[in-house]
């Protein structure tokens, strides 16, 4: 869940609120005032509050107009796949025997990579092309076109969509700007994410659907999800809602589960998200965290999961985050000036891993990457980048 801070706000309404009652009531604060009749009392009171009303509408803008704050709860990845594992034991096989596959992609993929000129260096076969190596059919459903007072558009989701796929492929300014202890390891996937030409009828579509306003997409169950997805080995659905779990609540970001062909097989694969920080209806760090979550679909898990303990060093591919190359973090909350950036081992973390909750996002990493494509192989994801698939779906080049 995202925070934001309103006790300012709450403070200097309870003052507006009991200052009257104050100085009508309390013969020592008007002869203190100077005050002799009700008539300057009033008049004073009118003055206070109108320059308490101005320092409260300054707050408000900074507040709007400040990156939406990061909370523990914010992308509840984490909690809803380790349930969905409890509810569903052939799903955390399923999950096991994906791990195992690992190996193999990291090898294959060093295979495919060549020393520089100089041989200081390597270069991935896989990174940025003009042709991507994976290209997956999008549909995305929205409910509602306003959430929390900003438009959810085709403009809006084609801008986020376009940025998603920069933060993918490396080709944003940040990849370029990060701590130098992660140089060396950071990676880019050359994935494009491309909106669905045709329905699943065979009539033709913008990938772009619009419902009534609803919730509650970000539950196991939902019956939006239940009632509108399409195919899930032939889409990547995607569901843009206000209120994820029909609580009330309007400020939590997004939401994803892991290649799991249970769910495919049922049509509850998905990605669901807060139309509140899509694209340009946020700032530009924060969008990124549509990113964060189409990296939950390719099953990246976040870079702080189970903290930070000295004993899991030597385990780092069954612990974690699952990723050797992802320093462990101490808890979520790790940005610079923000709980630091050294862990309980003393390292620099990789704060600016999309899989983080970041100040500044900018790059996944090789290890992470090798785990998006072992998942883009696995049995609930590959029928989407299949040459077939992009004919049905119109998404070939």
């Amino acid at each position: 869940m995202l925070s934001f801070n309103t006790a300012v706000g709450s403070r200097y309404s309870a003052a507006v609120l009991t200052l009257p009652l104050v100085l009508i009531h309390s013969n020592e604060v008007l002869n203190k005032a100077g005050l002799k009749t009700i008539r300057e009392t009033i008049d004073m009171i009118n003055k206070l509050t109108l320059s308490i009303c101005a320092v409260l509408i300054g707050t408000s803008s900074y507040a709007q107009a400040k990156q939406p704050e990061f909370a523990i709860h914010h992308c509840k990845a984490a909690e809803i796949n380790a349930q969905h594992y409890r509810n569903f034991p052939d799903a955390l096989l399923e999950a096991q025997k994906r791990q195992e596959s690992i190996a193999a992609v990291k090898q294959a993929r060093q295979d495919n990579r060549y020393k520089s000129a100089d041989g200081s260096s390597y270069v991935d076969m896989l990174a940025i092309s003009d042709s991507p190596t994976y290209v997956i059919p999008v549909v995305f459903h929205v409910y509602g076109t306003v959430h929390n007072g900003d438009t959810v558009n085709d403009a809006v989701i084609l801008d986020a969509l376009h940025k998603t796929n920069e933060d993918f492929q490396g080709q944003t300014a940040d990849f370029a700007d990060i701590d130098p202890e992660f140089d060396g390891v950071k990676d880019s996937l050359n994935v494009e994410f491309r909106l669905a030409s045709i329905d699943p009828d065979g009539n033709p579509t913008s990938g772009i659907i619009y419902h009534p306003q609803s919730s509650g997409a970000g539950n196991y169950s939902s019956s939006d999800v239940k009632n509108d997805h399409w195919d899930n080995y032939k889409y990547m659905n995607v569901y843009i809602q206000n209120d994820l779990y029909a609580d009330g609540v309007t400020n939590n970001s997004g939401v994803a589960w892991y290649p799991d062909s249970g769910m495919s097989d049922e049509g509850l694969a998905r990605v669901t998200y807060n139309g509140a920080y899509l694209g340009t209806n946020t700032d530009e760090n924060f969008r990124s965290v549509l990113t964060h979550e189409f990296g939950h679909f390719l099953d990246l898990i976040h870079t702080f999961e189970g903290g930070c303990k000295r004993g899991a060093v030597k385990r780092c591919g069954k612990t974690g985050d699952k990723s050797c190359d992802t320093p462990q973090q101490n808890s979520w909350q790790m940005n610079p000036g923000d709980g630091g950036i050294l862990n309980c081992l003393g390292e620099t973390i990789n704060w600016q891993n999309f899989m983080a909750y970041s100040d500044q996002y900018a790059n996944y990493t090789q290890d992470q990457v090798d785990r998006m494509v072992n998942g883009l192989n696995s049995s609930a994801r590959q029928t989407l980048w299949s040459a077939s698939n992009l004919a049905a779906t119109g998404t070939a080049d």
